[in-house]
């Protein structure tokens, strides 16, 4: 039997307390009977001093307890001989891990990670087994461990070698969690083939900076042991801003009030910059900012204004050091051209109807456009004018002609909303809904609230948080009934506290049609008027599919979903001039490279703007601590120093991995426990057993003859 840690028999040598305490141990003299003590005086009891050991049994048991204890810390296991391990396991298994993101493109930092790569390569033994990765926002395998077995071994290093030398540094992001998952699902893999290895390394060749995503690191199940060693490479400058532009405000606010986000790392020297747009021929163009941003923050500016007539271009961050990240790119938003058509026979300008409310939720902003198509019985929506529509709003009775114009317009896709404003739309109901025996009765008695919502609905899903699913404020004065049948293709999004249909959607062929049972003016509820009218109509209007903005604001890696869904072939154009020609419809995945791409399709070029993501201009070192609290197993210990462990290294890792596989450790302290329990037992029985007096002491006599006795 051999010991992990045979240190801790030191720790047996404190059985000498227990044998010392026995030896030193002072008891009081036997108790004997007696017949009376009043006529004695009371004097403390003489102790003696144990020259012999008393009760050895419980001492054995007490010493046993610590020469257990010792024995459990010092980790016991029999030693097998290192021949009948496995052959590949004299050896070691390893991925070296290379980043080629974007922030690898600061001066010296290319160069550095290769010729670190190929100092590991070169380091590697006859037995070992390597496989090779690049990673940026997405791990790339170069070299399998398959591969590098079926190699010379005299030309692995080199084969390996080749094809580090066709990386370059990209323009994508660092993600360090996905890139220690797929090598540590490596060794997984060469784990079920039956191949361990005595030291499995994962290393790691990458400027660590702080702006990397570790998502899936915590929690991640690690191969047993593996150990990750990080080869940072450090640039020579380390000053370093970036620039980016504000997506989701830079779109609602249009050009001139464009905001971009710069971001200074924590171990820059400047703080002083310059933010303008770049001219054709390079430089910077029209108005410039000065900007003030300390080292460590990032910081949101409004950008200078445009120049006239430009759509799209790119900003300029000056005064920095490094220039991989000082340029952004912009494409102003199109403007969406939205028709609504309206039935009905009331003037836009009159408070008390429906059309009145409607106009005035729907306003033109600088990426739409609304337009509205209304008709009238005198003059009404022609099936060429109601093509146009991407929403229809039906509020009157129409004819049956109208109503089968509006039906086949519906079940070619669209989306109405039919207000149900008079019981006499019954007709109009059965004939655009299809649903035949609805009837329809007036309730005017009192009023009624929403009583039952269904939040799961899209149309609802906004105000399914508890702030805002409160309907109760808004009374009802005037509804309809609606008496569904029972197989009616119908699904009740929301109810009154009567218990009638509210708002319906009932199924038209491709198309949806939403049925409100009530007005929203004045004359029939108190909905207009509430705040929560505003965001619900917005949201059947995106529901329909009639006001989904086009992005034009993406980062490297994105995929970019086609302009045109149908028709011819859609070509697209790169930054550097080349192009890729898709068919419509198919997402456009080679955004490489930040800059303007374009596409051509339907008779039409819609432009996009990709960018660096700004984490990447966080280049600040990232701690090995902050790894470490993920759980990453970082190396640490001269064990793991040399790329090549050695002989007596081996053998260590051989010991443990055998210590940990047997676990002696466990019995050993069962029968501590088992030791224990019988030496409190003992010790319990000793304390409470009275030995009996040798011989009764007579009273016959005098006390004085008593003591004397």
């Amino acid at each position: 039997m051999s010991f992990l840690a045979p240190l801790f028999w030191l720790g047996a040598l404190a059985v000498a307390g227990p044998i010392l305490f026995h030896l030193i141990r002072r008891a009081a003299r036997e108790r004997m009977p007696f017949s009376s003590v009043m006529f004695l005086r009371p004097t403390p009891p003489r102790m003696t001093k144990r020259s012999r050991l008393e009760h050895i049994s419980l001492l054995i048991l007490r010493c046993l307890c610590l020469i257990l204890l010792a024995a459990a810390f010092a980790r016991p296991f029999f030693r097998r001989d290192v021949s009948e391990v496995a052959p590949a396991s004299e050896g070691r298994q390893a991925v070296l891990l290379i980043d080629t993101s974007a922030s690898m493109r600061r001066d010296n930092l290319w160069e550095d990670a290769v010729a670190a790569a190929r100092r590991h390569l070169e380091k590697v033994a006859h037995t070992d087994q390597f496989a090779v990765l690049a990673f940026d926002r997405q791990p790339r395998t170069l070299v399998t461990f398959s591969e590098w077995s079926n190699w010379s071994p005299a030309e692995r290093a080199a084969l390996a070698a080749q094809r580090i030398a066709t990386l370059r540094p990209g323009w994508m992001n660092t993600h360090f969690g996905l890139a220690l998952s797929a090598a540590s699902s490596l060794f997984l893999s060469e784990s079920e083939t039956g191949k361990p290895a005595s030291l499995r390394e994962i290393i790691v060749v990458t400027d660590l900076q702080e702006g990397a995503k570790v998502d899936g690191l915590q929690g991640l199940e690690w191969p047993n042991g593996v150990q990750v060693t990080l080869e940072r490479v450090d640039a020579r400058r380390r000053a370093n801003a970036g620039v980016n532009v504000l997506q989701e405000r830079s779109t609602a606010a249009g050009p001139a009030g464009l905001q971009v986000r710069l971001a200074n790392a924590r171990d820059s020297g400047r703080e002083q910059f310059r933010l303008g747009w770049v001219g054709p021929g390079g430089a910077l163009v029209g108005q410039t900012i000065d900007i003030y941003l300390p080292p460590g923050q990032t910081r949101t500016f409004l950008a200078p204004p445009q120049p006239e007539g430009v759509t799209s271009g790119s900003l300029r961050l000056v005064g920095d050091e490094q220039d991989f990240d000082n340029t952004c790119y912009y494409v102003a938003p199109e403007v969406r051209e939205v028709r609504i058509a309206y039935f009905g026979v009331e003037s836009a300008a009159d408070p008390r109807k429906p059309l009145f409310y409607l106009q005035r939720v729907f306003v033109d902003t600088p990426r739409r456009k609304i337009e509205f198509l209304t008709g009238d019985s005198n003059a009404p929506l022609t099936a060429a004018v109601l093509d146009r529509a991407s929403l229809a709003v039906i509020a009157r009775p129409l004819p049956a002609e109208e109503s089968s114009r509006a039906r086949e317009w519906i079940r070619g896709g669209k989306t109405a909303l039919l207000l149900l404003t008079e019981p006499a739309m019954g007709d109009t109901l059965a004939a655009v809904s299809g649903v035949a025996g609805a009837t329809l009765s007036e309730v005017d008695d009192r009023f009624v609230l929403l009583g039952e919502i269904d939040f799961r609905h899209p149309i609802f899903t906004p105000f399914a948080d508890p702030r805002y699913s409160d309907f109760t404020q808004i009374h009802f004065w005037k509804h309809r009934r609606w008496e569904l049948p029972e197989d009616a293709p119908a699904r009740v999004l929301a109810r009154f506290d009567d218990g009638s249909p509210a708002l319906a959607e009932v199924d038209v062929g491709g198309g949806r049609l939403l049925v409100l049972t009530s007005g929203w003016h004045p004359e029939d509820s108190q909905l207009a008027v509430a705040s929560k009218f505003p965001p619900l109509m917005h949201t059947i209007l995106n529901w329909s599919g009639a006001a989904v903005p086009v992005r034009q604001q993406f980062f490297t890696g994105d995929a970019i979903p086609s302009p045109v869904e149908a028709g011819g072939p859609v070509q697209w154009r790169k930054p550097d001039g080349s192009t890729v020609e898709l068919a419509a419809g198919t997402v456009f995945t080679e955004t490489d490279a930040p800059g303007i791409y374009s596409a051509m399709g339907g008779g039409k070029e819609t432009r996009f703007a990709v960018e660096l993501v700004l984490d990447e201009s966080r280049t600040a070192p990232m701690l090995p601590d902050e790894l470490a609290r993920l759980g990453v197993p970082l190396a640490s210990g001269a064990q793991f120093a040399s790329a090549v462990p050695t002989a007596e290294q081996r053998r260590y890792l051989h010991s443990a991995e055998m210590e940990s596989q047997q676990k002696l450790w466990r019995p050993v302290l069962l029968a501590l426990l088992a030791v224990m329990l019988i030496e409190v037992i003992l010790s319990g029985w000793l304390a409470r057993r009275v030995k009996p007096a040798e011989t009764p002491i007579s009273m016959t006599g005098s006390p004085a003859e008593a003591v004397k006795s």
